[in-house]
């Protein structure tokens, strides 16, 4: 795996280089200062790992240039900070994972490929910051955007996002809807492609932002 490290603080890059490397992993660096679009286009990584704040560049305007020029590339954040409202502004803008830097190493190896799998790596002491934050009522919620993003959604895919916001996994959602598991990831699938997002997690962002619930209980 090729992993682009961001980070404006030289000798956190290079601790992190050598322990990546040390893992077998083919690693190059940036800083806050350098043209990160023109590295990414250079080294032509598997995975950028980003710093979320930059003396010389804001994080999440990098994260959002390059989600805009390459949607399949994922970028994973890795900051010090544990604010709620960071972990998921970078989640819609597109991050592949939240991650800190204090967190044990190994986790860090182990989230990376997580990441490069397509699932969404947070760190754990945000995994509850995480679920409270997608319990809370639309009108506790930052930010929150004024028009209608479901629109283009069949009443089926409707369904399924609704499930997706509380929390139900494929095959609990197949049982309740008498679908098989197929159906539904087929379902799931174009329901992020109609929404503009990569993974549940930002599905139900998105959902539980516009204030979407369930609409009963079958």
């Amino acid at each position: 795996m090729r992993i682009l490290i961001v980070d404006d603080h030289q000798l956190f890059r290079v601790a992190l280089q050598e322990l990546l490397n040390s893992q077998g992993l083919t690693t190059e660096t940036g800083s806050g200062e350098d043209d990160i679009l023109a590295l990414v286009a250079a080294f032509e990584p598997d995975l950028v790992l980003l710093d979320l704040r930059m003396p010389g560049q804001d994080g999440l305007a990098v994260l959002r240039q390059i989600h805009h020029s390459r949607p399949d590339l994922p970028v994973v954040m890795l900051t010090g900070s544990e604010e709620e409202r960071d972990l998921f502004d970078c989640l819609r803008a597109g991050a592949q994972g939240y991650l800190l830097k204090h967190n044990d190493p190994q986790y860090l190896i182990s989230a990376l490929y997580q990441a490069t799998d397509g699932k969404i790596a947070v760190a754990p002491e945000l995994t509850d910051t995480l679920a409270r934050a997608l319990g809370q009522p639309p009108d506790q919620r930052p930010d929150r955007p004024p028009s209608d993003p479901f629109a283009a959604l069949t009443p089926r895919e409707h369904d399924i996002l609704e499930r997706l916001a509380a929390g139900e996994s494929n095959k609990v959602i197949a049982r309740h809807l008498g679908i098989s598991d197929g159906t539904v990831k087929l379902h799931v699938k174009a329901v992020l492609r109609k929404l503009g997002v990569h993974s549940r997690v930002e599905a139900a962002i998105k959902a539980v932002d516009f204030g979407l619930t369930r609409r009963g209980t079958g």
